[in-house]
């Protein structure tokens, strides 16, 4: 049965992720944006322009790619997932692999899939539908976003479908698109063919469940509605507003205050599992069963908190490095789709992403400093510019005198002058990351890690992790 194709929001998570392992396993790029010559050149003039100005062309630029309402009805569970497995069409019947990577998107997942050489499958697709409003106007976002799903989720019983509201991170994007993000509750056959096809057998099937919870309004059993999203602000102050957020909101122009709630759904606030990150319960099952009928191992990837996966990616390659006796040229510091594993395999670095450029991601570093050999030689820091000011948003200052205590800083793709408002930093961000590795050359980009091995590295991170990370650190190459 033919599937209409339906592009994924140029911000997705999800889609980065995907993009990224597979850049890795071709020994090729991930570029998170894709853009004409002429489009760059626009970008680096624009760069320079007032923050009114970069917002306009911003906002054309997102309704010029956001999706037609009317895709809605289109949208079906396998014509996802066989989208998601086209992109492995360079594998053919003969790429066979000892594991498979399934479930939540995560950058270090994707550095855990480069790091073993395995695919990654998604188990989350993000969609922008044009729908022009102000930001602030919660109710209207709420009503389109229930008529797209509605639509959505009649055709689709195995899909559970989260209208996701940021109006503080996502500021300039919800004002001009609304985000239906699904998630898949089984395995659809094409993912199913493809595992068939591409795994060895006996091997295995690593699930990421990620657990990271939020509060949501569940406006039906597969159809919920998510303020806010993580960052330096929680789920409870998205709500009920604080007075950082109001002197914020009129810093921004705005005459509202007090949150953004849904009235009429009150009693409906319960904690889920959070849109962009958090697993679902029901998919893992479903794998589960799949894997132990067919004769596969399957393995669970957990955490609390996207961070965690960073750590476990950062501990990789770590691991990887004490035991080819290498010394890292580096630490690379990427956030949200900003995901680059070709780079890390290529030059040897260790990397270390954050899901966002917000306060807890700062935070985040800086609590990971005594994890760094001492005698790291370079620091890479790529900050994605969101093109917005948020309360919750350290500026790059901050970033600096944190990364700056770990080794030299060289920033990369994003002007520290011009931060977050660096439009060119968007385009400059690959480049940048290209040249700095042609200079620094490690060892081949080949697959590194057994399954068997993250498996042990694992094993003796949950039994005493300080003990571990402090082993890696004293064991000289």
């Amino acid at each position: 049965m033919p599937y209409l194709r339906i592009r994924e929001a140029p911000e997705s998570s999800s889609a980065a992720t995907l993009r990224a392992v597979i850049a890795a396993l071709n020994n090729a790029w991930h570029m998170p944006h894709h853009v004409s010559s002429v489009e760059q050149v626009m970008a680096r003039v624009a760069a320079s322009w007032p923050r009114a100005l970069v917002q306009k062309l911003i906002a054309r630029e997102v309704r010029r790619r956001a999706l037609d309402p009317q895709l809605a009805r289109h949208i079906r569970t396998e014509g996802l997932a066989r989208q998601a497995v086209a992109h492995y069409h360079f594998l053919e019947d003969h790429g066979i692999y000892p594991a498979v990577i399934l479930g939540a998107p995560n950058g270090g997942i994707a550095y855990l899939a480069a790091l073993l050489g395995v695919p990654f499958l998604p188990g989350h697709f993000l969609f922008s539908f044009l729908h022009p409003s102000h930001p602030d106007d919660i109710l209207s976002y709420e009503r389109m976003g229930s008529q797209l799903i509605r639509t959505i989720l009649h055709h689709n019983p195995d899909l559970l479908a989260i209208n996701h509201y940021d109006p503080v991170h996502d500021r300039f994007l919800v004002g001009e698109v609304n985000h239906v993000r699904l998630k898949l509750l089984r395995l659809p056959q094409a993912y199913q063919t493809f595992i068939h096809r591409h795994l060895a057998p006996g091997g295995v099937i690593f699930y990421v469940d990620n657990r990271y919870s939020w509060l949501q309004y569940h406006l039906d059993h597969r159809h919920r509605f998510q303020v806010g999203g993580l960052g330096g602000i929680e789920d409870r102050e998205f709500l009920h507003g604080t007075p950082v957020l109001d002197a914020w909101l009129e810093q921004e122009g705005s005459h509202h205050r007090g949150g953004w709630v849904l009235p009429r759904y009150e009693d409906r606030l319960q904690m889920a599992r959070e849109s962009e990150w958090g697993s679902e319960d029901m998919l893992r099952e479903r794998v589960e069963d799949f894997a132990r009928a067919q004769g596969y191992e399957f393995r669970v990837l957990y955490g609390e908190h996207p961070e965690d996966f960073s750590i476990m990616a950062y501990l990789a390659y770590l691991w990887e490095s004490r035991m080819h006796q290498r010394d890292p040229n580096g630490l690379l510091i990427e956030t949200f789709s900003q995901i680059n594993p070709t780079a890390a395999l290529r030059s040897d670095l260790l990397p270390l992403w954050m899901p966002f450029n917000a306060q807890d991601s700062l935070e985040f570093l800086e609590r990971m400093i005594p994890y760094v050999p001492k005698d790291v030689p370079a620091l890479l820091l790529s900050l994605i510019p969101n093109f917005t000011q948020p309360p919750d948003t350290p500026p790059a200052s901050a970033w600096e005198e944190i990364a700056r205590q770990i080794a030299a800083v060289t920033w990369i793709g994003v002007n520290p002058k011009r931060y977050p408002m660096d439009l060119a930093g968007v385009f400059e961000y690959l480049p940048r990351l290209q040249q700095w590795v042609q200079g620094h050359p490690g060892q081949p980009p080949t697959p590194r890690l057994s399954p068997e091995d993250l498996l042990a590295m694992n094993h003796y991170f949950k039994k005493d992790a300080q003990q571990l990370f402090k082993l890696l650190l004293e064991t000289e190459p």
